[in-house]
């Protein structure tokens, strides 16, 4: 049977359900109705509560249709999946079956980045429409970055006055800017959990806080102005680690953000900080001797918990990019993405798991970044990924789930958005909801024939005869993407890479 994700289990039965263009549903939940078509106090199709070991159970006989579930989202589920068998057509004839279905993972996740370049309300909710359709519930959304900030503060106007908006980009010197107001966030944050996704946001610290700078530049190691990043790659400027009012301005942006966002989870990046700038600073210098700490990682360390205890307040739980636990100090009630692919990443990573007991997010940037074009992550690269092979056996039960992020430094028009999501990111969905075992051949038969609530939402997408170039082609796409990333990268991207692994000097004035 065409369903996507595949289902925990089926067991065919004699017959069809004969499903027809005037049939509605008899449902308490709207959005089900909506998707076919309305609700009715009779019908074949019926959609109930009912106590079940499963997220959901899906009976499907000659003379009807009966869906059950312990709660709504579990009622959701199923009618995705009854969607799904009818093909998208007015008219299907239906298998008898029983489908018993659960996820794998508590987690499944997309992730878009609003700060590179901004997306409206319209571009997020028909993202989450259609990731809704495929059994994923969290969109983490990256709302902070170099090139902008992208969320009204009322505390701190000059978050979206100042670093919404960058002169230009990569040299074109056009203007971009943008920012969701908090009856925008609501809309969003409303029409997701109607859908039953949450939106996960992520304020980016302390590096990539550009655009925070430039807002404020008190909130720097040197406090000199600066402007909202116009280039990629990584920035120098970094929030100040030894300075009091980061933390203060920091517990106000998280105040406002924890009654915007209602998910538990809340992320505080931690990626890629430069600390070119800490190094030199008197402020970071003195808190590096009244805490006692070694050096830079530590600093970065002594950062991040002061961070999540400002968080706790809130009920947050907090989640950070993997370079989080260089540190070796990292508060235990932190949650790990995982994201490099280097041999010393992942074994940090797996000792973290095994040894901490802590959770982990697996979206390994090769192959699960979606903004790399298929050349170099194919769609069944994606698909043949199995999380637990990159922490062996000991660390599967630290798997939250599974997360492909789109990064929107390459990606300015809606159309090629969705063309790097979809369809890959359905063979992440897939893996995040079914039972382990792969068949890459029949994944790509049952994909093909539920694409069409993409169709029907406008949304574009890749043809899946695109999604596994060949040799040639692959390699064609992967040059052209490095070329284009190295002229849009800041000239000082590599120093100050290269930065985030110095040791703070032995001596400071």
């Amino acid at each position: 049977m065409n369903i996507v994700p595949k289902p925990y289990l089926i067991e065919p039965s004699e017959g069809s359900f004969a499903f027809r263009a005037d049939m509605k549903v008899r449902t308490s939940l709207p959005v089900i109705a909506d998707m076919f078509g309305g609700a009715a106090e009779t019908s074949p199709i019926i959609f109930r509560k009912a106590d079940t070991e499963w997220d959901y159970v899906l009976k499907i006989t000659p003379s009807g249709v009966e869906a059950t579930a312990s709660d709504d989202e579990g009622l959701f589920h199923a009618a995705v999946t009854l969607r799904q068998l009818t093909g998208g057509k007015k008219e299907a004839d239906i298998p008898a079956c029983t489908v018993f279905d659960k996820p794998r993972y508590a987690y499944r996740a997309g992730m878009l980045d609003v700060c590179r370049h901004f997306y409206g309300v319209d571009v997020v909710k028909k993202l989450i429409d259609t990731m809704a359709m495929y059994k994923f519930n969290f969109l983490h959304f990256h709302v902070s970055d170099d090139q902008g900030f992208r969320l009204r503060i009322d505390a701190l106007p000059k978050l979206h006055r100042v670093g919404s908006v960058r002169k230009s980009t990569c040299g074109d010197g056009k203007p971009h800017g943008g920012y969701y107001t908090k009856a925008q966030i609501k809309e969003i944050v409303d029409y997701a959990a109607e859908r039953y996704i949450q939106i996960l946001p992520e304020i980016d610290i302390p590096g990539h806080t550009r655009a925070v700078i430039a807002a404020y530049p008190e909130l720097s190691c040197s406090g000199k102005p600066t402007d909202v990043a116009t280039w990629f790659g990584i920035h120098s400027k970094v929030l100040c680690a030894g300075k009091e009012k980061v933390y203060e301005a920091l517990d106000v942006i998280f105040a406002e953000m924890a009654e915007m966002f209602p998910c538990k989870y809340f992320h505080l990046g931690g990626d890629e900080v430069a600390k070119l700038e800490w190094a030199k600073c008197p402020d970071c210098a003195e808190t590096v001797r009244q805490e006692g700490l070694k050096d830079l990682e530590q600093l970065q360390g002594y950062f991040t918990n002061r961070a999540i205890k400002l968080l706790e307040k809130y009920g947050k739980t907090p989640i950070l990019w993997n370079e989080a636990l260089n540190s070796e100090m990292l508060d235990p009630s932190a949650a790990i993405q995982y994201w490099t692919t280097d041999k010393a990443s992942a074994e940090r990573v797996a000792k973290a798991v095994c040894e901490e007991g802590r959770k982990v997010v697996m979206s390994r940037c090769n192959p699960y970044y979606l903004d790399y074009p298929c050349g170099m992550h194919s769609l069944k690269a994606m698909y043949m990924l199995e999380p637990e092979e990159e922490l062996g056996s000991a660390g599967r039960d630290g798997i939250m789930g599974v997360e492909c992020p789109l990064w929107t430094e390459h990606i300015s028009e809606e159309k090629d958005l969705f063309e790097h999501f979809y369809p890959r990111a359905i063979a992440v969905a897939e893996t995040g909801w079914s039972a382990p075992g792969k068949d890459y051949a029949d994944f790509e038969a049952r994909l093909k024939e539920v694409l069409f609530p993409l169709d029907e939402k406008g949304v574009a997408h890749m043809p899946v005869e695109k999604c596994n170039p060949g040799k040639l082609k692959g390699a064609l796409q992967a040059s052209a993407f490095g070329m284009k990333a190295q002229r849009r990268c800041d000239v000082t991207s590599a120093r100050n890479w290269r930065s985030t692994r110095l040791r703070y000097p032995q001596k400071t004035k």
